[in-house]
């Protein structure tokens, strides 16, 4: 028997499966810190953060931006599930600069205080531009 040399990878957010491939590897940004998987990894569920999803397609590396969620890996398949997704060609890297900007002034705004709906909110946009700028740079670079 064959060991497999590909995984499914699935991303979907409330309103749609936004990504199907078969990568032979992939590399997910997760509260812990990025990892990798390969054919045949242990399962593993975590939390996802918003960063750079990576993954390689007949040896062409693939990079998208994704939000904060979950991700579920195994030996077949790496499923996210997440509120945000984008892929390269739909970032406006002006636009998420700007966001990017006034996020940062909004949490310097805030202050110190690390708590509340406001600092959360403005925390998370932050992050999320970032994700997508640091995406946006990855793909160039390929």
């Amino acid at each position: 028997m064959a060991l497999p040399d590909r995984l499914q990878l699935e991303v979907a957010t409330p309103k749609e499966l936004v990504l199907e491939a078969a990568p032979t590897s992939v590399t997910v940004p997760s509260v812990s810190g990025e990892f990798g998987v390969l054919p045949l990894h242990l399962p593993l569920l975590t939390a996802l953060k918003a960063g750079v999803l990576q993954y390689n397609v007949d040896g062409k590396k693939h990079v998208a931006a994704v939000g904060p969620g979950f991700v579920e890996a195994g030996p077949e398949k790496v499923l996210l599930l997440t509120d945000q997704y984008a892929t390269p060609d739909e970032i406006d890297a002006d636009a998420e600069q700007a966001e990017l900007a006034a996020a940062e002034a909004e949490l310097k705004a805030l202050g110190g205080s690390q708590t509340g709906s406001e600092w959360i909110e403005a925390s998370r946009r932050a992050d999320w531009a970032r994700a997508q700028l640091q995406a946006l740079a990855i793909a160039r670079a390929l």
